[in-house]
């Protein structure tokens, strides 16, 4: 069995270790590198294949057969940073040529970065499985194998909790005992910490010596990154200037927490809402008298807040922005709804009988306690059941299915890179999601 994996930045050596084990067990490992920067060590060339960087005179149209709309879509250097895809001909063809002579089994990989992206759209058409590893949330320290760039999981643990302590957890998650893991932020204090803290000046430099060597199709201008985080700070100026100091008892709720961009989850698996100031704008558009939409700042806001959503918020009256510093459970508990593509936040209103409306894939499905919406002119008549107290909530045997479903569907673990937190290379981490990964392998008909 072959199986390839795809560098990511700092992820490279998360995957790298976990390559390592396999290896092992009788894989043969190969490998894809668009950044020379992060090249997996301890391999020959022969089991390397690095894209070198195109000159302009390579730059070619893409196969007519091939429709990258979804890549260009999701491509943060294209969406954020002034970018284009006049590259994309050239890397289709440098990595079909690649699939095509490794004929990999599985690919491992993320769904995030552009050449990721044409990866999978190879794969997609070979039907060779490309496995992406993420953790979820919740319940905190599992994961889930994605198949492609969606959240179709595959396999995962039996789940071997009682009723009693599947109440329990949906408990904690809903009083906010636990939170998601990506919400803990990294610590400098790691003893086994071999890789440089995420914005620090060692990690800005190794970013830009990729830039410096060519690199400039994920890696934006330094200085064109710099303007545009000036302007996140004169953003948030303003966000707090307008923002709501306290709700009022005469308007009833509806709260649309911001996801963070660029990410995965909503420039790739809820790519259809990723115009957030859009779909804010067509939910306040169909709210009924009475009604406000409160928009809650992602605690680790980046390019989400734009000048387009500052002046969506700014020219409805029934918009209001709240403070950055009030808390997510004031928010949520002063709210009738919750409006989410693909937040974490589905699972939280479910478990404590929040009504809910996804629009996005997630492990809550649309039923009891959740809601999806075909148009938004839609959002009246839920608005109107919650209103006349129709919406139908889940129940405790709900919850207990939610929370075996979420166990069930993961395995225990952490995906991450060693940036952000170093545990992750433990010997155990490594170990327990290179077995997992071995059963993933081994599972028949996948695709």
């Amino acid at each position: 069995m072959k199986v390839a994996f795809v560098e990511n930045r700092y992820k490279t050596f998360f995957w790298s270790a976990i390559a390592d084990q396999l290896s092992k067990e009788g894989i043969e490992i190969t490998w894809l590198v668009q950044n020379p920067v992060f090249m997996p060590k301890g391999y020959s060339k022969e089991f390397l294949s690095l894209i070198k960087f195109p000159t302009k005179r390579e730059f070619e149209p893409v196969n007519k057969a091939s429709d990258l709309s979804r890549v260009k879509n999701s491509d943060r250097f294209i969406n954020y940073f002034g970018g284009n895809d006049d590259h994309y001909g050239y890397y289709y063809e440098q990595i079909e040529k690649w699939v095509e002579h490794e004929k990999p089994d599985f690919v491992v990989g993320e769904s995030t970065l552009f050449h990721e992206m044409i990866v999978i759209d190879i794969c997609k058409s070979r039907s060779i499985p490309y496995i992406h590893p993420s953790m979820p949330g919740y319940p905190g320290g599992r994961y889930s194998f994605y198949l492609y760039d969606t959240k179709q999981y595959l396999l995962g643990e039996t789940c071997s909790l009682s009723d009693e302590q599947c109440l329990e957890t949906a408990d904690s998650i809903k009083n906010r005992e636990r939170i998601p893991d990506y919400m803990v932020p990294p610590s400098g204090q790691e003893v086994d910490r071999c890789h440089p803290m995420p914005g620090s000046v060692a990690d800005r430099l190794k970013i830009f010596w990729g830039y410096f060597r060519g690199e400039k199709y994920n890696t934006p201008n330094p200085i064109s990154k710099f303007l545009l985080n000036r302007n996140i700070n004169r953003f948030l100026d303003e966000w707090d200037r307008i923002s709501l100091i306290s709700l009022e008892t005469s308007s009833r709720y509806v709260l649309y927490p911001l996801q963070m961009q660029p990410e995965a989850n909503l420039d790739v698996w809820g790519q259809k809402y990723r115009d957030q100031s859009k779909l804010i704008e067509s939910i306040s558009s169909n709210l009924p008298d009475g009604w406000k939409l409160l928009i809650k700042l992602n605690p680790k806001t980046k390019y989400e807040l734009s000048e387009s959503l500052l002046s969506v918020v700014k020219k409805r009256d029934n918009i209001a922005a709240l403070p950055l510093k009030m808390p997510m459970s004031e928010a949520f508990d002063g709210s009738s709804l919750v409006i989410t593509v693909t937040g974490t936040v589905a699972v939280e209103c479910f478990l404590s009988f929040k009504p809910l409306i996804q629009l996005g894939p997630g492990i809550v499905e649309p039923g009891k306690g959740c809601s999806s919406l075909n148009n938004f002119s839609d959002l009246k008549g839920i608005v109107q059941n919650i209103e006349q107290n129709k919406f139908i909530l889940a129940e405790d045997t709900d919850r207990v299915d939610l929370i075996r479903k979420i166990y069930s569907s993961t395995y225990k673990g952490i995906i991450s890179d060693p940036v952000n937190k170093p545990s992750v290379m433990s010997f155990d981490n490594i170990d327990s999601v290179k077995t997992a990964m071995l059963k993933v392998f081994n599972f028949k008909n996948i695709v």
